[in-house]
């Protein structure tokens, strides 16, 4: 045994791994007893117990079932009937996912990394606030995040190992992904895209093959589903509703049905000033915008009211809409777990300045170290994601909206600077051998010495 520990983990490294090891041991032990501590069924209000309701009536669903991505309503509906109200397995499911996001992210990054570096980021993204409480709360997030770290794992393992059973996992996984909320799905496309890239023809058909089976497949049960109350298809969930909000210049959206009820929606992050304590800045939208649909008529009322405000309802001036989009995506408060009545809502309200030099940094770092596919196919995956947040017209933005990407710039950074430190030796002995080789007037290849100071692996 000693035999082995000196030959993969040198002396040196020794004490620094076996610390790394034990702060990620107590990063998955903390967030799997948060979630017992402060538990999701202490906060079923607003969207966490609208969550919590779509899994109660998930074979029956609601309005706001059938408006809803299927996933994560069946993923709660799936706990609930295990569990028959004794809590304890709601609570260990979503313990489970807690763990999982560290756990598939050093999975994720071990693919890259040496150890050293592959624990190192993923205990950063396991105690980043801001993925750290959100597990106190029913939200899609939680399954869409410890899903995503699973699907770029799969990706980074395909195009290693580029077999069957890792390609087959892969597009299951980010199938259930695009099904819990739509922003999976670019995510999606540059996994399956990067993969198939490296693959024989052969096994690029049978990717494509598994790819539509798998997403046709979840798309009959939720275009049941949506169709249950809104009487059309809706796979991924409805979006006449976010799109209607973004169209117009109100802060408030209410819709009603006849014979079923009203509901109202106003963006959360709009609540609390996004530069705050520092300014009183907040967006200039005001007012209510009121809309009538009769979901009987299936998109047809939907359509209807969307191009009538289109036609009467400007809506806010092109620049205003734009700035206060990015804004409130780089500095937002995350809702609902920037809740400052709790340690951890306190550093995620915080946490929400890292975003925007983080963002920039990978993206710099992109452009130095101009990684190979692999290598870059997580920070790139994290500046896409951004650049669309920052393009979307089909929503009002909240600071939740950029969870999704903020432990792709976290691992994209940590890759990024590794290959960056790595290069930097292999430069500089290049450019010693080189110095020498001029010097004695030849091109002679490097002696066995000149060879041993070339990193064999960046």
């Amino acid at each position: 045994m000693r035999n082995y520990t000196s030959r993969f983990f040198p002396r040196p490294h020794r004490l620094s791994l076996i610390l790394l090891w034990t702060a990620f041991a107590a990063c998955l032990a903390l967030r799997g007893w948060y979630v017992f501590y402060n538990g999701p069924l202490g906060h079923l209000f607003s969207d966490p117990g609208r969550h919590w309701e779509n899994g109660q009536f998930f074979f029956s669903p609601k309005i706001m079932g059938s408006i809803d991505p299927l996933a994560y309503q069946f993923w709660l509906w799936a706990l609930q009937w295990v569990d028959h109200e004794r809590e304890y397995v709601v609570l260990a499911g979503t313990a489970v996912l807690s763990m999982a996001l560290p756990f598939f992210w050093l999975k994720a990054l071990r693919e890259l990394l040496p150890w050293r570096w592959a624990l190192a980021g993923a205990i950063v993204i396991g105690f980043m606030p801001s993925l750290f409480l959100i597990y106190s709360y029913f939200m899609s997030e939680t399954l869409l995040l410890s899903l995503a770290a699973c699907g770029f794992w799969l990706a980074l393992r395909a195009l290693r190992t580029r077999d069957m059973p890792t390609l087959a996992a892969l597009v299951l996984v980010w199938s259930v992904a695009a099904y819990t909320r739509l922003a999976a799905l670019p995510l999606a496309a540059l996994c399956l895209l990067a993969v198939a890239t490296a693959l024989t023809w052969p096994k690029r058909a049978a990717l494509v093959a598994a790819t539509g089976l798998c997403f046709g497949a979840l798309a009959y049960p939720a275009c049941w589903h949506s169709g249950r109350q809104l009487n059309f298809c809706a796979p991924f969930g409805m979006g006449y509703i976010n799109a209607a909000y973004r169209g117009s210049a109100a802060r408030t959206i209410e819709f009603h049905v006849p014979n079923k009820g009203g509901w109202w929606f106003s963006s959360p992050s709009l609540a609390t000033p996004p530069f705050a304590p520092f300014s009183d800045w907040n967006s200039s939208r005001e007012g209510t915008r009121r809309m009538t649909i009769d979901t009987a008529n299936g998109r047809k009322d939907w359509e209807t009211t969307l191009r009538a405000m289109q036609e009467h309802d400007p809506g806010l001036p092109w620049i205003t809409d734009k700035s206060e989009n990015a804004i409130v995506l780089f500095f937002g408060p995350s809702w609902p777990d920037g809740n400052l009545a709790y340690v951890w809502g306190w550093l995620c309200y915080w946490n929400r300045w890292l975003w925007l030099p983080l963002t920039v940094a990978v993206a710099l770092l992109m452009l130095k170290v101009r990684p190979a596919l692999r290598d870059g196919l997580i920070p790139l995956s994290g500046i896409v994601l951004i650049a669309l947040l920052l393009v979307q017209t089909s929503g009002v933005m909240e600071g939740r909206y950029r969870k999704p990407a903020e432990p792709l710039l976290i691992a994209g950074a940590v890759v990024l600077l590794h290959r960056l430190r790595s290069a930097r030796p292999r430069e500089q002995a290049l450019g010693a051998v080189a110095h020498a080789e001029s010097r004695n007037g030849s091109a002679a290849t490097p002696s066995a010495t000149e060879r041993a100071i070339i990193p064999a692996k960046i």
